[in-house]
């Protein structure tokens, strides 16, 4: 700890949490060996609606260390970054450091995260996201090559996911809170609010956490889907800041670029068999298409309930 001094800053781990009792033991077991000095650590564990043994499975760990973890709720509002807000309103440190339910730290994440906070003269830390191997499945295969490149991120979308991220309060009291509206990019949209505000954004590589690779065609195709809904979420809420290609360009439903696809996977494109290399096309392809499903869906439930408010309007008139 001689790079935080004698007096190290205190940190509110925040974890949103729905319907994953073994994801957030696993997350709360790891965050108990944290390094970072327990006098300066709160644990806050939101869940957001369980119906299920999760919120047990809390309470049961928050019994055994009692001064450490303690256990909020938000169900008024489905969703991980609202849980997330909540969180940010029911703690007290001087630092937040936001991680997943069934991410895996590793002991001293808080302690080199907060650590490049002093160093650098920074308040807004990514950390190093590396993805749990898992190459049985092709979906499992493309989740672990394409992973989480944060150091990208941040410096070509001014962001870090929130998975793994640490972020100094003051900036939160600055800039505002996660958009709880947006069901996916709330930490890209929060990100470039930050960038915007004038804050840098540091990527901190010895600051490591493991995320689980998503082994199923169907968990990762319902991602993209979701992440196609937030980037019309934002595209809508916000268009002077973001633009994307045009739902009714045919250009977004073709496949990748045969030739380019292989740039998404670095040097060790060149290693893989011709199977894999088929089947990471495959998935690829099926991944744009979800995205694209997602976008439209967002755009034709808003305009079905624009059409709605309309009618709504001129029924007020006629009476």
């Amino acid at each position: 700890m001689s790079s935080l001094g004698h007096d190290p800053p205190s940190v509110s781990v925040i974890i949103p949490v729905y319907n994953d009792p073994e994801g957030i033991r696993t997350t709360l077991e790891s965050l108990l060996e944290q390094t970072y000095p327990t006098n300066a650590t709160e644990i806050v564990v939101v869940d957001n609606g369980s119906d299920d043994e999760t919120r047990s499975v809390v309470r049961t760990i928050a019994a055994d260390h009692p001064d450490r973890i303690r256990l909020e709720t938000e169900f008024d509002t489905q969703g991980s970054y609202a849980a997330r807000n909540t969180g940010i309103r029911e703690s007290d440190g001087d630092y937040l450091a936001f991680i997943d339910a069934d991410v895996v730290a590793d002991s001293d994440w808080l302690e080199a995260a907060v650590a490049a906070t002093q160093n650098h003269g920074v308040d807004y830390v990514g950390s190093r996201v590396e993805i749990e191997r898992n190459g049985e499945t092709f979906a499992g295969l493309y989740n672990e090559l394409t992973g989480f490149p944060v150091e990208r991120y941040i410096e070509r979308n001014e962001f870090a996911p929130t998975c793994a991220l640490v972020v100094a309060r003051d900036v939160i009291s600055d800039v505002g809170e996660f958009d709880a509206e947006l069901v996916s990019g709330g930490d890209t949209e929060f990100g470039q609010r930050v960038a915007a505000a004038g804050y840098d954004l540091h990527y901190e590589p010895t600051a490591r956490v493991i995320h689980p690779a998503r082994t199923s065609l169907r968990s990762l195709l319902e991602k993209y889907v979701r992440i196609g809904r937030g980037i019309a979420q934002r595209q809508q809420k916000y268009p002077e800041r973001y633009e994307t290609l045009s739902l009714w360009n045919p250009l977004t439903y073709v496949p990748p670029h045969p030739l380019r696809f292989h740039r998404n996977f670095g040097d060790e494109w060149d290693d893989l068999s011709y199977t894999d290399k088929l089947g990471l096309y495959g998935v690829g392809s099926l991944r744009r298409l979800a995205s694209a499903a997602g976008r439209l869906a967002t755009h034709l439930e808003s305009d079905s309930s624009s059409s709605a408010d309309d009618l709504g309007r001129t029924d007020e008139r006629a009476t």
